[in-house]
């Protein structure tokens, strides 16, 4: 005997077809593309480092989940003690005669470009000799 999916069997299968396409992409949005309102800000960041160097990453955090000292530092000289920043890392040999507004280190390999979210004012270009803090999502 043959039996023949109806509109209801239709329905449930499409139902069931929608909620499993749904779990996918909830499950892709919780992979850190919070992050990705700083790609905007690559221009601006590129800009302070100059043409030479290698995007590593950007992070899209709060001012105050800030906690690495030389970027509070950095933070806290020009002013900025609340909202979210866009840090946005480099690889290359940076010094700091070579960046716009430096902070930290006179020298380093890894520079992390500092701007304000959402308005993308440059805050502090800060030079390291390694990163303070995970980037990823360095594939654009």
């Amino acid at each position: 005997m043959r039996r023949r999916f109806g509109w209801l069997g239709v329905a449930t299968v499409a139902l069931a077809v929608s909620s499993v396409v749904a779990g996918c992409s909830t499950v892709h949005e919780s992979l850190g593309t919070s992050d990705g309102p700083c790609y905007l800000a690559l221009p601006v960041a590129t800009a302070a480092v100059g043409p030479s160097s290698h995007f590593d990453g950007v992070r899209l955090m709060k001012v105050r989940s800030v906690t690495y000292p030389r970027l509070e530092s950095a933070l806290k000289r020009a002013g900025v003690d609340s909202g979210q920043v866009c840090l946005v890392a480099f690889t290359g040999t940076f010094s700091s005669t070579s960046v716009s507004r430096p902070s930290g280190r006179l020298r380093g390999h890894l520079a992390v470009v500092v701007l304000r979210y959402p308005d993308d004012k440059l805050v502090s270009t800060v030079l390291f000799s390694r990163l303070p803090t995970h980037f990823g999502h360095s594939h654009v």
